[in-house]
């Protein structure tokens, strides 16, 4: 460890020098990020052999992310291992009552979180993104825990711009029934923020087996997941305090909606038209309850 020590997570590190790893580096990669909540409670030569690799290029590739050795990365890990629990973070060593000041260190993190994504995700893939929501006939959208809101999020943009958009599953459905008739000619909208209820990889999988193309957008945790999308999106969250911070993926999801805005051209303008069409007569309906004057008792 150098004098000024290096406190950056493993995922940070790893992404940083992604393209420049070997096949078999990008396999222990996936498996390192896909562990990183519990990354202490595996050996070298565990991680090693999930990767199918040798434990000497698992020691050279700890060693490219700035660590003395595995033995120092995994005592980092046991540090931060609870990071993104809200009970550890209130009640945990790293807990701390936070301040009116500690606000602004908060938007500090926003900012940099959102600075590090738009470095991090290149054009051509932003612009791979737009095509496919696009030209989907239909958008599929599913976000579990707080990715939910996410993909309530994406669903309500999306809606003002194409005609057929679901999320689900919707509520007293299940999945079987919301995914039958899926197809090559839709998209399959995932937010796999952390943490991942273990059905979403089952749910993309079959997802993928109808041929659907899958449009993921998570953090930089997600790596199983992320070997069953099409595409990967990846947004920095971690917050200051309690709780992950979902500034940059809500920004990402409202530049692609305006971005497929103008692919879109004079498909989505008429749609917004007759949008607007409807808000006037029906939001009318309500004007007069809203302006009526009470009676004097």
């Amino acid at each position: 460890m150098t004098e000024q020590e290096d406190t950056r997570p493993i995922d940070v590190r790893i992404m940083e020098i992604y393209d420049e790893l070997t096949a078999s580096e990008r396999r222990l990669a996936a498996v390192v990020m896909e562990a990183q909540a519990n990354l202490a409670s595996f050996t070298a030569g565990e991680l090693a052999a999930k990767a199918d690799i040798s434990n000497a290029t698992a020691a050279r590739f700890f060693r490219r992310l700035g660590y003395a050795s595995y033995n120092e990365a995994r005592l980092m890990a046991r540090q931060g291992e609870d990071w993104g629990s809200p009970l550890y973070e209130l009640t945990g060593t790293g807990g701390k009552r936070l301040s009116p000041g500690d606000f602004g260190l908060h938007i500090a993190q926003d900012l940099q979180n959102l600075t590090r994504t738009a470095e991090m995700l290149e054009a051509a893939e932003l612009d791979r993104a737009i095509a496919m929501l696009a030209g989907a006939k239909r958008i599929w959208i599913i976000g579990f825990r707080n990715s939910m809101a996410l993909a309530t999020y994406a669903r309500a943009l999306l809606s003002n711009l194409k005609p057929d958009v679901r999320l689900v599953p919707a509520a007293g459905m299940s999945m079987g029934e919301e995914l039958a008739g899926i197809g090559p000619d839709d998209l399959f909208l995932v937010f796999g923020f952390r943490r991942r209820p273990a059905q979403l990889r089952e749910i993309m999988a079959v997802v993928q087996e109808a041929g659907t193309p899958i449009l993921l957008v998570a953090d930089m945790t997600a790596a199983r997941t992320a070997q069953l999308a099409t595409l990967t999106l990846r947004c920095h969250n971690r917050g200051h305090a309690m709780f992950d911070s979902y500034a940059a993926p809500m920004s990402l999801i409202n530049y692609l909606c305006s971005a497929v805005s103008q692919a879109l051209g004079d498909e989505a303008v008429a749609r917004l038209a007759e949008i607007e069409s409807l808000h006037g007569r029906l939001d009318q309906l309500g004007a007069p309850l809203l302006g009526r004057k009470m009676p004097k008792s």
